[in-house]
């Protein structure tokens, strides 16, 4: 074979070394649930750790017994398919041209609830808005203030649901408030909260970030950069200020890579917007946001840096339950080359009793790449079978081209 031929050939084995080393990869960790007393259903609670290195996606999460046989479990606080919608009935709607729309809802299931959805016709519009609560309609709390809507289109139909987060409450009323002031009001067609959305547990400490504060005196802005190993989901953000009187806009960025055909420039994208007020809640709710790094830029205007002291960040708990029996050890495992599981448990959630018993995953960590190798042989993975595929195209390929040579000197 001539030097001509084999350039294309040493592209096209550096092709297929790619693509089975990207089809080949994956994360394996494992974990044991261990010391249970009794035969019964056990609520599971997912660490930020597990969440973060199934990358929010229980796919590949499974529980196994001490004979290696799968365990059936069903998430209680997951937005799946396992969700009973509860529709939520709305009070009143008043849209003050060139201003607001107020729509006040009640939530007449007594539960706490941290979030509701909203389904709403189709738009190209972003919209800011604000959520209080009340007891009695007269005297209203707030919730949530200057948070933004967006993506309002739907991929199918001409509606879509937009989740909104805010605070843990009991109100029996809930007022949403939009600002039409730079366009025209978005059509709220129903609003209701998913069952398995009650988080009647408090969120979750999230401690894998460190964070640096720092002063932008040119941009007149405060900085504080947060970073981590992985990306994890973050569902509020609290801060401690000792300063006494403020009102700051602050908004949630992260660094975009924009790539053209010859160089790649990196910009800010903005991901939420929110404001921090001395006679609010400093504990801000977010949504959308699950990164490694992201930076919150703090307006300071004229007015002194606020004087934080301490910011923590938090994510609403997800729990798993599952039946469980004494004397046995469970192993939990993630596995990205695992598809969803489906499970009959799925069909009894609604006889589950209150106050189920509680385990915890113990001892999680990453599986070495000897371990996973011995318990699970190379020829019975994907990564097998696609290598024997691209194989298999690359020696065709190589006769065609041979072929094809010898068609031409003939």
């Amino acid at each position: 074979m001539n030097n001509q031929n084999r350039v294309p050939m040493k592209k096209w084995i550096s092709s297929i070394v790619l693509v089975v080393s990207f089809l080949g990869w994956s994360q394996n960790y494992e974990g044991e649930i261990k010391n249970i007393q009794t035969n019964s259903l056990y609520q599971i609670e997912l660490t930020p750790e597990i969440r973060a290195v199934s990358q929010e996606d229980l796919c590949y999460f499974r529980i196994f017994d001490t004979n290696k046989k799968e365990v059936p479990y069903v998430v209680s606080n997951y937005n799946g398919e396992s969700e009973r919608y509860t529709s939520f009935k709305i009070i009143s709607k008043k849209s003050i041209k060139d201003s607001i729309t107020s729509i006040v809802i009640q939530n007449e299931t007594g539960k706490k609830i941290n979030q509701i959805n909203l389904n709403i016709g189709n738009a190209a519009l972003t919209k800011q808005y604000n959520v209080s609560g009340s007891y009695n309609e007269e005297e209203w709390f707030g919730l949530v203030a200057n948070a933004t809507l967006k993506d309002l289109v739907a991929t199918k139909g001409t509606a879509l649901e937009k989740t909104i987060y805010f605070p843990i409450n009991d109100y029996p009323f809930l007022r949403i408030e939009f600002n039409d002031k730079q366009s025209l009001p978005i059509n709220i067609q129903a609003i209701g909260v998913y069952e398995n959305q009650f988080f009647p547990e408090e969120p979750i400490v999230v401690n894998a970030f460190t964070y640096k504060i720092s002063e932008d005196k040119e941009r007149k802005v405060t900085q504080v950069v947060f970073s981590a190993e992985k990306s994890y989901q973050i569902d509020a953000i609290s801060f401690e200020i000792t300063t006494e009187l403020y009102a700051r806009e602050a908004i949630i960025t992260r660094k975009e890579k924009i790539k053209n055909k010859k160089t790649t420039t990196i910009r800010d994208q903005l991901l939420s917007s929110f404001l921090l007020n001395s006679k609010m809640n400093s504990k801000i709710t977010v949504s959308n946001l699950n990164e490694k790094e992201f930076t919150i830029e703090i307006e300071n205007k004229d007015n002194q840096p606020l004087e934080i002291t301490n910011i923590q960040l938090f994510q609403n708990p997800i729990t798993i339950i599952s039946r469980l029996k004494p004397n046995e050890r469970y192993e939990v495992v993630i596995d990205s080359t695992y598809s969803k599981p489906t499970y009959d448990l799925i069909n009894f959630m609604e006889s589950f009793p209150v106050g189920i018993p509680k385990a915890t995953i113990t001892n999680f960590h990453k599986i070495e790449k000897e371990k996973h190798i011995k318990e699970k042989s190379f020829w019975q993975t994907n990564g097998f079978m696609w290598l024997s595929i691209v194989l298999g195209i690359g020696i065709v390929v190589y006769f065609a081209l041979g072929l094809l040579k010898d068609m031409k000197k003939e």
